[in-house]
């Protein structure tokens, strides 16, 4: 099972381009569900933004969760888990190492 995601872990840009895009990113505390925590911080969940970073084409990447766990949700959205993505091309790439969440 995957670990789940929280406000602060990293996701990596594959479409990024520019100052830090191409290094993993920080998602942010307002881009989180406010109810659930996992280790004390907040979970991430389908729906919520990235953290706004540039793209190629000079355009800022604002892009949403778009994939989550089947099983396990918050506020009625699935929770973000390491291999998660936010558009198809930015990955959650760190998580709890105490919670995991299948499906």
């Amino acid at each position: 099972m995957p670990a789940v995601a929280r406000a602060g872990d990293s996701v990596m840009s594959q479409d990024g381009q520019g100052y830090k895009c191409r290094q993993p990113m920080q998602t942010t505390v307002g881009e989180v569900c406010s109810k659930v925590k996992a280790d004390g911080i907040f979970v991430v969940i389908v729906g919520k933004k990235i953290s706004p970073h540039p793209k190629s084409g000079c355009e800022l990447d604002e892009s949403t969760l778009s994939s989550g766990s089947s099983k396990v949700h918050a506020q009625g959205q699935p929770i973000g888990r390491i291999g998660d993505d936010y558009g198809g091309v930015n990955t959650i790439t760190a998580g709890s190492s105490k919670v995991m969440a299948g499906g």
